[in-house]
């Protein structure tokens, strides 16, 4: 973004493939904290924090997983890039608000 930056509007909720019936969403809140959800793999939920890591880079860490079939194991931190401030991707998938 020319003279501006992501971190006033970074918080929101991005879907994938669109927030009219989302196969997987990720909510950003304002208080640095985050939730995932997906229907993928009988539906799973991660929660935690993310952080500002470079001007167009976040970086999140999932403190807990929720999930009705397997436990999962705790994923190391994941890089998302912003795309624009409408768009993330998060590894090559494309998450839209």
């Amino acid at each position: 973004m020319l003279g501006g930056s992501y971190t006033d509007s970074i918080e929101g909720k991005y879907c994938q493939p669109d927030c009219d019936k989302p196969v997987s969403y990720l909510l950003l809140n304002s208080d640095s904290s985050f939730s995932l959800h997906t229907v993928l793999y009988g539906g799973i939920s991660r929660h935690g924090n993310w952080e500002f890591i470079e001007e167009n880079k976040i970086q999140i860490r999932t403190t807990k997983i929720t999930s009705p079939n397997n436990p999962y194991q705790m994923p190391p931190p994941q890089v998302i890039t912003i795309l624009s401030n409408q768009e993330l991707e998060i590894g090559n998938t494309l998450y839209i608000q």
